[in-house]
């Protein structure tokens, strides 16, 4: 038994996870958007949601997963049938008031809410088109433009890379 990793079950459905997300990315419709010019790095995937081999979100992350540090979470999500979907969002940023400021967005000016909180923490929130794009994190916003995200497999492998040396870094139990 691996007990340093994923038992091979384990394995074999994260391998399909990611090819089911690799085949919903290629056939999307619409555009799933990354930073344009990102001051953290590295990005990674941090979350996904399928339905139906239809990719309804994609949320990527850029810098530490250490929440507490300066990140970037910027997730592109679209409506679909029967399908209610809002992506995690902190409360206080929710609630608290916006201003009205204009992005780029795949070359375009796009209008967009901004919330700042004293603690550093910052939403954004912009409708462009068929989908919806939040991004929020902690420090400075940097440069709020954002452009079509090409292609899924260099974030993929980002994650991989993280859960590896995430488990490779955990002490060792004994049975």
């Amino acid at each position: 038994m691996d007990r340093m990793g994923l038992p091979e079950q384990g394995r074999a459905l994260q391998k399909a996870m990611y090819e089911d997300l690799e085949r919903a990315f290629a056939v999307s419709p619409d555009p799933m958007y990354q930073m344009r010019a990102p001051w953290l790095a590295p990005r990674t995937l941090a979350e996904c949601h399928t339905v139906d081999g239809s990719l309804q979100s994609l949320t990527l992350a850029y810098g530490p997963w250490d929440t507490d540090q300066p990140h970037i979470r910027v997730t592109t999500w679209r409506d679909l049938p029967g399908q209610d979907f809002e992506p995690d969002a902190p409360a206080d940023l929710l609630d608290a008031p916006g201003e009205g400021i204009t992005i780029g967005i795949d070359g375009n000016a796009t209008a967009a809410t901004l919330v700042r909180l004293a603690s550093t923490a910052w939403l954004l929130r912009a409708d462009p088109g068929r989908v919806h794009l939040l991004a929020s994190g902690r420090g400075p916003t940097g440069d709020l433009s954002f452009e079509p995200l090409a292609d899924i497999k260099p974030v993929i492998d980002a994650r991989r890379r993280l859960l590896t040396s995430t488990v490779k870094g955990l002490p060792h139990r004994a049975p």
